[in-house]
């Protein structure tokens, strides 16, 4: 009955709710959150075969290959990038608002796609191996929209089966329980998010993972490719580096190898997808980023507060940056306290979970598919609240109700609170235990 209610529920959100459909995202999900747990819970107590469940999972992905993104307009900007690409333009030569109004290209579909952007007035984000993926998925002027979104899910799926397969053979290499992988397998906003929404941590990911099994299991020049691999996908893998680097230097092996593998892929992957263009078009993107966007935060919008009280406006442009550099100390002083600590594999992977909600807490922006990444580690470092946040984070798609996209901070507020009530008393709780 559960694994019907799950594979309805994820129809339902992939076919038959639109962005603007708070009441019917937020319902549709709530039935999948329960089936989820009541499947995780069911496989914990009377032993369903986990294989069963496993393949649960991919039934559910393949479910959504062929419905169109209605929770996310992003498949715009990757549609976009990938014609410019058939056009000779690199996407960080021109802003999408500059191509239209000097008809650089005059193309009806691109001027129909320029209307459903969310962000025609900034420069791409996403390094080469995203835009590698936007090409191919573009390949052929007959393409719409449609049909390339379903070769983008295609390759999105072949990764969420890499993923899966690596969470497995880490649990197995670290003597944990397998039947671990189905936390993250049948969790509803991963699925949702990747092979619904077409959002590319699931590419990341898969990289990321391969990175980390290759890393444990002693295969170092496979590592570096597959972190290089994650960092060209999105940015964001690097701030595992400097934990990489501890665990690669206290083993005592393999730390040229891995440094020296992960340079010269990152500068193959980097560089000829930067050759010739105005670096600063991509770094105006990621100074953006922490400076103008905001979305769904919790320590920022605190921040924000204050600030609007003490000097009468939003003080996003010194607030991002400073909580970024924040994030950053906090990250390295991880690292620190890993490389003091007793060298242990899991260790290193709870100290990326920490890391990576670090992250969460100081940026200006979390949208539902950043919780993908720590959803996955929290499979070896079994943490309850950041499931419990992983369904109350979908309140978030209240902001799209109205079409000025208002947020609604009793939401946001709501979710916080719960989150760091369920962490505070799993905390006590797994303190007592011990």
């Amino acid at each position: 009955m559960f694994s019907a209610l799950l594979l309805s529920s994820i129809y339902y959100l992939g076919y038959e709710v639109q962005q603007n459909e708070f009441f019917k995202i937020l319902t549709g999900f709530s039935i999948a959150f329960f089936s989820y747990g009541a499947l995780l819970y069911t496989n914990k107590k009377i032993e369903v075969s986990m294989y069963t469940l496993i393949g649960l999972a991919i039934v559910a992905r393949i479910i959504l290959i062929f419905s169109f993104p209605n929770l996310s307009n992003d498949i715009y900007r990757f549609f976009w990038d990938g014609l410019l690409m058939h056009e000779g333009i690199h996407p960080l030569t021109y802003l999408p608002s500059e191509i239209i109004d000097q008809g650089i290209v005059t193309d009806e579909l691109m001027n129909a796609l320029y209307t459903s952007m969310n962000s025609p007035h900034y420069f791409t984000i996403y390094p080469p191996i995203s835009q590698v993926i936007f090409y191919l998925s573009t390949i052929s002027s007959a393409f719409s929209v449609s049909t390339a979104t379903i070769i983008m899910k295609l390759l999105l799926f072949a990764a969420e089966l890499g993923s899966i397969g690596f969470i497995y053979k880490i649990l197995a290499l670290l003597q944990l329980d397998k039947r671990n992988v189905l936390i993250y397998a049948l969790n509803p906003l991963v699925i949702i998010e990747i092979m619904g929404n077409v959002h590319y941590e699931g590419v990341m990911l898969f990289f990321l993972l391969g990175g980390i099994y290759y890393l444990l299991a002693t295969r170092n020049l496979v590592s570096g490719l597959f972190f290089a691999g994650s960092i060209a996908t999105k940015l964001l893998p690097l701030m595992f580096l400097p934990l990489v680097f501890v665990y690669l230097y206290k083993k005592g092996r393999g730390v040229m190898t891995f440094s020296v593998t992960l340079t010269l892929s990152m500068a193959v992957l980097f560089v000829p997808f930067f050759m010739g263009l105005d670096l600063s078009h991509f770094m105006e993107s990621i100074d953006l980023y922490f400076r103008k966007f905001e979305f769904n935060a919790s320590l920022y919008y605190v921040l924000r507060y204050v600030g609007k009280v003490v000097t009468g406006y939003n003080q996003i442009s010194i607030i991002g940056p400073l909580l970024s550099v924040t994030a950053l100390g906090l990250i390295l002083m991880i690292a620190w306290k890993y490389y003091r600590s007793r060298i242990a594999d899991i260790a290193l992977l709870s100290s990326m979970f920490i890391s990576f909600v670090i992250y969460l807490f100081c940026t200006t922006t979390v949208h539902p598919w950043y919780l993908i990444i720590p959803i996955a580690l929290s499979v070896f470092y079994n943490r309850i609240w950041i499931l419990v946040w992983s369904f109350l984070i979908m309140l978030s798609y209240s902001t799209y109700q109205s079409n000025d996209f208002s947020q609604k901070l009793w939401l946001i507020s709501l979710e916080y609170i719960i989150v760091i009530v369920v962490w505070y008393v799993e905390r006590k709780t797994r303190i007592k235990m011990n």
